[in-house]
């Protein structure tokens, strides 16, 4: 079941079933693409679900709300809802109050120092009326370091992203989908149409370096030309620190197989490594 239209945009997994649920729109009509070519950008979310849990990475951007009320209907009837934000931009939190009306028990997972996701919308009622919040929100810490269980079956580690334009963005790294979902990096793979998949396990579909390049500055502005070796340092270590099968950005195609991730890993350090100064010592 995908809510996308997309067949393939489902992961089963051994703890359970990894789901997309986004929307595809024209790279031309968006701010951070590299040129004005016709091709396609996913922007994405993802679900994971258990027998008892239904976790959201991320909510998607506001035109997806279709589609999330769709998953928290089809998917989480029943089961215990928690979402976690990686950054604080409407493409995450498009849909945070969606997700946060469907029970008023649903976890809210924050890493990014609390305070400014503890009132939250109802996406149902004029924001002007005093009724239009659902309340204070008890905030599930997520903090860079940590880790948090659902049962038997789900293992979280909150990372500070070692590349980010947010100052408090984080990834997550799941360890039974073997998963890093990395908010706005790694969306470097596009489609050619609407209704392509959105899922890449071919290296040889993966851009080069130089066009890597050519695409991290549009997300990234500060990049090109910086001297921050540290940022190099702390992708090698994230890279280093997990197994990962599986890439799921929101922008953009998820990259699955862990040959096409490790590619991915290798080609993405390069053209990091062709914008940032090196330091006079360090060369």
């Amino acid at each position: 079941m995908a809510f996308s239209s997309l067949d393939d945009a489902v992961f089963a997994l051994s703890a359970g079933l990894l789901y997309r649920v986004g929307i595809s729109v024209r790279r031309r009509n968006l701010t951070w693409t590299a040129d004005s070519q016709d091709s396609w950008e996913p922007l994405n979310c993802f679900v994971l679900v258990t027998e008892r849990d239904a976790v959201f990475l991320d909510t998607g951007v506001r035109s997806a709300r279709r589609q999330v009320e769709q998953a928290l209907r089809q998917l989480a009837p029943q089961l215990r809802v928690s979402v976690f934000p990686s950054r604080n931009e409407p493409d995450c939190i498009g849909n945070l109050g969606t997700v946060l009306a469907h029970a008023e028990n649903t976890a809210l997972l924050f890493g990014g120092g609390g305070g400014i996701l503890e009132w939250i919308s109802d996406p149902n009622v004029d924001e002007m009326q005093d009724s239009s919040f659902l309340g204070r929100r008890e905030i599930v810490p997520a903090l860079n370091g940590m880790e948090t269980t659902f049962g038997e079956d789900l293992h979280f580690h909150w990372i500070d992203a070692p590349v980010k334009q947010m100052f408090l963005t984080q990834w997550a790294y799941e360890e039974s989908s073997a998963t890093l979902f990395s908010s706005d990096f790694f969306g470097w793979v596009h489609t050619d149409d609407e209704n392509a998949a959105v899922v890449c396990s071919d290296i040889a579909l993966l851009p080069p370096a130089a066009e890597i390049a050519r695409e991290i500055p549009q997300r990234f502005n500060w990049i090109p030309g910086a001297h921050c070796d540290e940022v190099l340092a702390a992708y090698d270590a994230v890279v280093a620190a997990y197994r990962v099968d599986r890439i799921a950005p929101v922008h953009g195609c998820v990259i699955s197989g862990a040959d096409v991730v490790a590619e991915m890993f290798r080609r993405t350090r390069d053209a990091l490594t062709s914008l940032i100064a090196r330091t006079e010592e360090n060369l």
